[in-house]
């Protein structure tokens, strides 16, 4: 079935004689949006190039390594416990690229409702990973808010997180602020996710990310410092996810899960990547941080 470009032009010159009762004449009309939004595509991206390139480029490493792990969970047939565990990394391959895409056009703050889920994602694949029991209430459950409750939610999951980066051979000092970390950055997201007026501000007056002194405003999309600051927390995390599956699977006692990893190499392609966005996070994190605060300031180097 197609709706035909005749028959939308019928009720647009029906709806148009609304106008004859307007007490002020609009100054406006309707738009192209599918031609608008790939005009904002094309101009957002000529901007990300000459201001954002770098923070792209560790976003881009981090949906490489989901690919690449991705493909690798479904290169044998996969127990049921190990589905699980593959089903919820084929979750966050989709959470993160449709994360790049919302930067991309502009929408950082529907950007940051969806880097929630991303991060309660991982949670959820730790603690698939950390249990077997867990991944068999996660196979057979029917109500996800049942399992939820169950096994992650209300701070549950917090624990198994810890317990979970400890068995990978991640040392305490380093484990307890990636917790902490993830309890921030949910409280930050819940802004955007349940709706506030922060979240709703910066999505009517978005601040120009080079000039302090500027807003976007009626913009379909804009660029602003949280473009960038999201990019790199969503990098840094699947930093932290890939290094703790690569050091977990050399563990002297591996998961449950890890265990049975093979080193094949498409297993390799993904180690790959990690080892790829490491070095970059290595040499640039610091500059990038640095960066970012004077985004927030309206101030570009």
């Amino acid at each position: 079935m197609r709706i035909e470009a005749s028959v939308v032009q019928g009720l647009v010159d029906q709806a148009n004689r609304l106008q004859l009762a307007a007490v002020v004449p609009a100054d406006c009309g309707r738009v192209d949006v599918a031609a608008e939004l790939q005009a904002t595509r094309e101009r957002l991206a000529r901007r990300i190039d000459a201001h954002l390139q770098p923070w792209f480029v560790l976003l881009d490493e981090g949906i490489q390594f989901f690919v690449q792990f991705e493909r690798y969970l479904y290169e044998f047939p996969v127990s049921s416990n190990r589905a699980s565990f593959a089903v919820t990394i084929s979750k966050l391959k989709r959470d993160v690229i449709s994360i790049r895409d919302l930067l991309a056009i502009g929408q950082d703050m529907t950007a940051r409702v969806l880097a929630r889920t991303f991060i309660e994602n991982i949670e959820i694949a730790m603690a698939l990973a950390l249990s077997a029991e867990t991944c068999e209430a996660f196979a057979a459950t029917h109500d996800t808010n049942e399992f939820w409750n169950r096994h992650i939610g209300y701070g549950k999951v917090y624990d198994k997180v810890h317990q979970y980066l400890l068995a990978c051979g991640i040392q305490e000092e380093r484990s307890k602020p990636l917790v902490d970390r993830h309890r921030e950055a949910k409280k930050m997201f819940s802004e955007s996710t349940h709706g506030g007026r922060q979240s709703s501000l910066m999505s009517a007056f978005a601040p120009s990310l080079t000039d302090k002194d500027e807003v976007h405003f009626l913009s379909l999309g804009a660029l602003t410092y949280v473009t960038a600051q999201l990019a790199l927390f969503i990098a840094q995390e699947t930093h932290a996810l890939a290094g703790s599956i690569i050091k977990g699977r050399m563990a002297a006692d591996p998961l449950h899960l890890f265990r049975d990893f093979l080193i094949t190499g498409r297993y390799m392609n993904a180690v790959g990547s990690a080892y790829v966005l490491q070095e970059l996070l290595m040499r640039y994190e610091g500059e990038l941080e640095h960066q970012e605060a004077n985004f927030a300031c309206g101030i570009e180097r």
